[in-house]
């Protein structure tokens, strides 16, 4: 693949836009500490623009500098792959849920959201735009680990860079619990994706749901 300009791209290049997408996530934690006394609401919305506004840039970004289209493959949603996509996501519903100690949804909406339905739909559009910074870091990790090393596109090595970055982390965010449970959604997530044959669109409502539910 050769850019415009005759320059040669380099897998190191797919690295670089998988670690910034991962660098979005920092946000949050920058946000935190540049404002005092925010509502749970109001970090949610601010997060979520956040987010919202890296992954658009990161995407339009590979795009024009790289030629990269994350959009580009479009395809039908193989009956034969589908079983075990929704085994996957049922497989995290069940697991969320045992860590929760309930319905993922329900145990945030009755507990620190105090049975607000604005703070609710705000929190599931903060969970959505950090699922949109989730499948760019196992698209661009996908694409760089195959390019670098020549692996399978059959091991999920974008789901592996998700879980050694944004996984890892969470074992000083979030304690041990955490951390093990994101370094394993981080893995489900890189099987969703190469099971929906690479297509960001299908792994994006698939991993969304896993993640929201």
């Amino acid at each position: 693949m050769i850019l415009e300009k005759g320059k040669k791209i380099s897998p190191i290049d797919f690295l670089w836009l998988a670690l910034y997408a991962f660098a979005g996530f920092s946000l949050e934690l920058i946000l935190g500490m540049v404002t005092n006394g925010l509502s749970l609401t109001m970090n949610a919305i601010l997060t979520a623009l956040l987010w919202s506004g890296v992954s658009l840039f990161l995407v339009h970004y590979a795009k024009k500098r790289f030629d990269f289209d994350v959009f580009s493959v479009i395809q039908p949603l193989d009956k034969n792959r589908l079983l075990p996509i929704i085994g996957l996501v049922v497989t995290v519903i069940i697991v969320t849920s045992l860590g929760f100690g309930g319905f993922k949804p329900l145990v945030e909406f009755n507990g620190e959201l105090e049975k607000s339905l604005s703070a609710l739909i705000f929190r599931t559009l903060y969970y959505l735009a950090e699922c949109s910074l989730i499948v760019l870091v196992i698209a661009f990790g996908q694409k760089f680990f195959e390019a670098q090393f020549g692996l399978s596109d059959r091991f999920p090595s974008g789901g592996l860079l998700l879980a050694i970055t944004w996984g890892l982390i969470h074992f000083l965010l979030q304690g041990f619990s955490g951390g093990l449970y994101t370094i394993f959604f981080a893995f489900v997530a890189g099987l969703i994706f190469l099971l929906c044959q690479k297509d960001l669109r299908w792994t994006y409502f698939f991993v969304a749901i896993a993640f929201i539910l």
